[in-house]
């Protein structure tokens, strides 16, 4: 009878025992969904994400590094010397000419002068992209014959020798870029005149295109002892005539002298891709 009496009071306790529990899991699941839920958000911000700038970056420096395992040889025209000596013309004659030569003069500037500053320009610009330099002359006091030039660019095994100089004439109207190229019979290796006239072509379109002077085109040349003594490609950049006083003043200028070490590279980068 006891059990009895007690027995609704128990069965009530029980109920709300029972109740309170269950509102505390259930107050307990919507604060544990809510923390996942923030949990899960947090994460999804924290995921690494491709960043562009970093792949263009990555474009960028393969871009740059184009010319990775290309020699070019570098050879600023003339220096001063008081050297006097004779050498020959070809490996195929017997032939001399003066081994050591002064160049052009300008206003203000000679033309070991220029030819020395752009060659430094276009090195930093072709070792940046990756290539290998080889300057045959690195001051304006120097005693190189052109038979030493070429054998530079022969002992390096060059994919391309870029010979650079400045112009002169008697007639200070007489104004533009050209390229000589060797040709001939006094060639002592003839394989290199095809791939110097495609050289010299693309080049020269480059440098003018970047400087905007005028194109004189290309010059045949068979008597050049650079040229004759080279065993590998050889172009010869006039860059414009110091006896002209407008571009004896661009020449003086170190934008112009970069534009033209610009566009010397980009002709570089160029031939070197059709030759591919």
């Amino acid at each position: 009878m006891a059990m009895r009496r007690w027995m609704p009071l128990l069965l009530a306790g029980l109920l709300c025992a029972l109740c309170g529990c269950g509102g505390a899991e259930d107050a307990g699941a919507e604060t544990g969904s809510a923390a996942r839920g923030s949990g899960s958000a947090g994460v999804q911000e924290e995921e690494p994400l491709v960043d562009p700038p970093l792949e263009d970056e990555a474009a960028d420096t393969s871009a740059e590094q184009e010319l990775a395992g290309v020699i070019i040889c570098l050879d600023p025209g003339h220096g001063v010397t008081s050297a006097r000596a004779q050498e020959r013309v070809s490996p195929l004659s017997q032939e001399t000419k003066a081994a050591y030569v002064s160049g052009a003069s300008g206003r203000s500037q000679t033309e070991e002068e220029v030819n020395l500053a752009v060659a430094l320009l276009a090195r930093e610009q072709l070792e940046a992209r990756g290539a290998q330099v080889i300057l045959t002359r690195q001051t304006s006091e120097a005693t190189v014959s052109n038979i030493e030039r070429a054998q530079m660019a022969n002992d390096a095994n060059a994919d391309l020798c870029i010979r650079i100089h400045a112009d002169g004439s008697d007639d200070p109207s007489v104004s533009g870029m050209s390229m000589q190229v060797p040709v001939g019979e006094l060639l002592g290796t003839p394989e290199i005149e095809q791939p110097s006239a495609r050289a010299a072509e693309i080049i020269l379109a480059e440098v003018t295109a970047a400087t905007g002077a005028s194109s004189r085109g290309l010059a045949p040349r068979s008597d050049l002892t650079g040229f004759n003594w080279s065993e590998v490609p050889c172009v010869l950049l006039e860059m414009g005539f110091l006896s002209n006083a407008q571009e004896d003043a661009l020449l003086a200028t170190d934008a112009y002298r970069q534009q033209i070490a610009s566009g010397i590279v980009s002709g570089v980068c160029r031939w070197m891709e059709s030759e591919r």
